[in-house]
């Protein structure tokens, strides 16, 4: 027997006030394994560290670079 057979098995007299509350659990259960697999496929903002240490934009001097990203919005 799968155990959606003993589930189901399990709950066929249970009283609505009892299923409720099993499938508001159930449903917390599924959001939580849904944001879990979200937050493992997203990179951490750590992980980008370092992306632009040979970048030819983001060389130079820290003060001409943001002179010149200011400028830009001018």
């Amino acid at each position: 027997m799968t155990t959606t057979e003993k589930l189901y098995k399990t709950v066929q007299d249970m009283p609505e006030p009892i299923l409720a509350e099993l499938l508001d659990f159930a449903e917390f259960l599924r959001t939580k394994m849904l944001d879990k697999k979200s937050h493992s496929s997203n990179e951490l903002l750590i992980d980008l560290k370092g992306g632009l240490e040979n970048s030819t934009t983001f060389a130079g001097d820290p003060l001409v670079i943001q002179k010149r990203l200011r400028d830009e919005w001018s």
